[in-house]
């Protein structure tokens, strides 16, 4: 997938002729060809989609595009992150990103793990039942009876460690941006 850039324009003759895009493009590894572009969906926001442009950084987690500065056509640099939802098709949030950043001096990636710490997703708010709540009944096995109890184990015994898992919705990965030898954490 591609998104933006500068290309020759479409409708001209002259080859030096240059726009700037502001489309996204799918390409099909197995047929080894360019999707054609659909239409975005009607309930996308006009205000979510980008600007054309060129020179930006991008990532992708949890499913989606995170496009991040870049320049316009008057080499004007962009202050935004704009998020595309891959599976929708579809813009889903544009804000305001106050600083310079471009494929000429940044870089953005993400990680395919998250850290995650059930003791700050417990005090955040999250679900207890994604962490195997403190306090819950471990049960026999049926095909094994020397194994398991009934009986449940104090909360103050159990200790949930921090583990890693693939990013999801509610803990998506961070996108790091190195930029002028300053690195950035932006929070999704």
């Amino acid at each position: 997938m591609i998104f933006g850039g500068m290309s020759k324009r479409p409708e001209s003759q002259n080859p030096e002729e240059l726009c700037v895009l502001n489309d996204v493009r799918f390409f099909d590894l197995k047929a080894g060809r360019w999707l054609p572009q659909g239409p975005a969906p009607s309930s996308t926001r006009k205000d979510f989609i980008p600007r054309s442009r060129y020179a930006h950084v991008s990532s992708v987690t949890t499913d989606r595009l995170f496009i991040i500065g870049g320049q316009d056509f008057s080499n004007t640099w962009m202050d935004d992150i704009c998020v595309y939802d891959l599976k929708k098709r579809a813009w889903v949030q544009r804000r305001n990103y106050p600083r310079h950043c471009g494929t000429y001096r940044s870089v953005a990636m993400s990680s395919p793990v998250v850290a995650r710490s059930p003791q700050e997703e417990v005090h955040a708010g999250y679900a207890t039942s994604t962490l195997n709540q403190a306090g819950s009944k471990f049960f026999r096995s049926k095909s094994n009876p020397e194994v398991g109890h009934c009986e449940t184990t104090p909360s103050s015994n159990l200790v949930h460690l921090p583990f890693s898992s693939p990013p999801n919705d509610d803990h998506p990965s961070e996108i790091y941006l190195y930029s002028n030898h300053n690195v950035r954490f932006l929070h999704v």
